[in-house]
């Protein structure tokens, strides 16, 4: 949710779960944070969401790099590719993991 323009998250928990709750959002904020350049002033590339199960890719641009993050659901292929303005991005799978991408040439 971060990489598509996210700044807040809202908790909804009761009291016994508050302190589990809390730590659990702490922990993602502090993990973001080696993002914060991305988080602070990067622009989401995409809010597309297939149908059907399959490949979610949610990325930030800052000026030529793209922070992305690409989840896959059932079979996806390699390579996909993103049309980002003018520009072009190839996001390989990378489990469980954010990519930091340089845009090619002109598509």
């Amino acid at each position: 949710m971060l990489l598509r323009g996210t700044d807040t998250f809202y908790m909804w928990c009761g009291r016994k779960e508050y302190p589990d709750e809390v730590r659990l959002v702490h922990e993602v904020y502090a993990a973001a944070q080696q993002y914060g350049e991305f988080l602070e002033n990067g622009t989401p590339v995409t809010f597309d969401v297939p149908e059907k199960p399959g490949t979610i890719i949610s990325g930030l641009r800052l000026d030529n790099r793209v922070l992305v993050r690409r989840t896959d659901f059932g079979t996806s292929p390699k390579h996909v590719v993103l049309k980002i303005g003018n520009k072009k991005l190839s996001v390989k799978p990378m489990p469980g993991e954010c990519q930091i991408l340089r845009l090619n040439k002109p598509y």
